[in-house]
């Protein structure tokens, strides 16, 4: 029975949107396992990126640590990759010892990874059709402002609203 209140407790989603739920802030996780060097790169990147627009809770740790190791994995295996076909003409297909020829395994390593982070990424609002259906059309495009805004005045406002003190006009 107590199960039941717990569910019945629980925010509706409606249309895709995620439902706010009042007292659940949005916090950068611990990464669960230990991440490389270029791994915590990635992981900073993508967790502070998400914080800014409360789109992250501690209990993503796992599926942005898959994304991180993932990512890294696919960049290794398209260099290493094109690596293999500068020195072999442009190609990735290779000669067997019996003369069959097939695609390279690192092309498959590429392909796989490659595939499995346009299946993750999306999970984690990570695209730019999963970050509208999250976040609302008219949110996105209040963010992306008009074709003519000045970069450099719109990045002054954002930080000068986020408590951020602009030092001289810029022109020293």
């Amino acid at each position: 029975m107590s199960s039941q209140r717990q569910l019945a407790a629980l925010p509706k989603v409606d249309d895709g949107k995620a439902a706010h739920v009042p007292g659940i802030t949005s916090e950068i996780p611990d990464a669960p396992a230990r991440l490389n060097a270029r791994e915590k790169k990635v992981w900073a990147h993508v967790t502070q990126a998400l914080l800014e627009y409360g789109l992250i809770h501690r209990t993503d740790g796992l599926m942005l640590t898959v994304i991180c190791r993932t990512f890294i994995q696919w960049i290794d295996a398209t260099r290493e990759l094109e690596d293999y076909k500068r020195r072999h003409n442009g190609s990735f297909i290779t000669t067997s010892g019996n003369g069959y020829q097939a695609p390279h395994p690192l092309y498959y390593v590429e392909r796989d990874a490659k595939k499995s982070l346009l299946q993750w990424l999306p999970e984690a609002a990570l695209t730019i059709p999963s970050f509208v259906k999250i976040k609302g059309e008219d949110f996105v495009a209040a963010q992306q402002g008009a074709l003519f805004d000045d970069p450099i005045d719109a990045f002054k406002k954002r930080k000068t609203s986020l408590g951020f003190r602009v030092v001289g006009d810029g022109n020293q």
